[in-house]
């Protein structure tokens, strides 16, 4: 019976998946400030998210097979939480939730990068 290939989850595809959710971001956030005002949505209400990751590792690929699916999660969460806030801002038109939100998001892709939880 033929195995199946093992996915090899290291820093390097870390990194790619993590480049391409922030582009996701990035591209998310400008399509929709694009198409807001097609939108007619009024202002209201106020919305902020924080998320905070912790990581410790020795050898870098055994701690991103390990924790690979962790930081995907933390990822996936941050991208989420800047869709939220850009969704909530077309809705109401307060600009201080797409800057508090998408902003805390971004930071949290910045400050949980491959590089920064690498297992260092």
């Amino acid at each position: 019976m033929p195995q199946e290939p093992q996915l090899q989850l290291t820093e390097r595809s870390a990194g790619v998946v993590h480049k391409l959710l922030v582009v996701a971001v990035v591209m998310m956030v400008l399509v929709i400030a694009a198409l807001r005002p097609a939108f007619g949505f009024e202002s209201a209400g106020q919305l902020t998210t924080v998320f905070r990751v912790a990581a410790v590792g020795d050898d870098r690929d055994a701690w991103w097979r390990a924790n690979f699916p962790r930081a995907i999660v933390v990822w996936a969460l941050a991208e989420g939480s800047a869709l939220a806030g850009t969704v909530f801002w077309v809705v109401t038109g307060d600009f201080v939730i797409l800057a508090v939100v998408t902003g805390v998001s971004l930071a949290l892709m910045v400050l949980s990068r491959p590089a920064a939880l690498g297992g260092r």
